[in-house]
């Protein structure tokens, strides 16, 4: 979920009414991983606990509000490895109705973002480390005075 809508309190309501439903249905909660990233980001350190705990043997159920909240991409995938753990996943909304004009287009905004995010995160560390060096040559340059 980007920063935005975390900010907004989004990502807090979600959370509130994925305990409400479990709570509801009588579950009891475990934990609550929450993430704040793209669904296309394969270093997610949420989804990886999730995966520790199932093959922990410490969960058996995974409630989420819509699929693509788990996973943009390769839902199945990670639904076929946690059943096989015995983890099996509830969808609480089921998957938001779109066309499929709607779910090609948000497909290819998700991964044009995506990629824009890890090639200005990329030009943004290079940027950092020049003005890092740039500091350190000041320094010496000073320190030789």
């Amino acid at each position: 979920m980007p920063a935005k809508q975390a900010g907004e309190g989004n990502l807090e309501r979600q959370k509130q009414r994925l305990e409400r439903h479990a709570q509801e249905k009588g579950y009891e909660i475990k934990a609550v991983i929450a993430e704040q990233g793209s669904g296309l980001n394969e270093k997610r350190k949420g989804l990886d606990r999730i995966f520790k705990m199932a093959r922990e043997g410490k969960i058996d159920l995974v409630v989420i509000e819509f699929k693509d909240r788990l996973a943009r991409f390769g839902y199945n995938y990670i639904e076929k490895y946690l059943n096989a753990f015995g983890v099996r996943i509830e969808v609480v909304n089921g998957a938001e109705p779109k066309s499929l004009q709607e779910e090609l287009v948000a497909d290819m905004l998700a991964i044009l973002s995506s990629f824009s995010a890890r090639l200005y995160g990329h030009r943004s560390k290079e940027f950092r480390k020049k003005v890092r060096e740039a500091m350190k040559d000041i320094e010496a340059a000073e320190k030789a005075e």
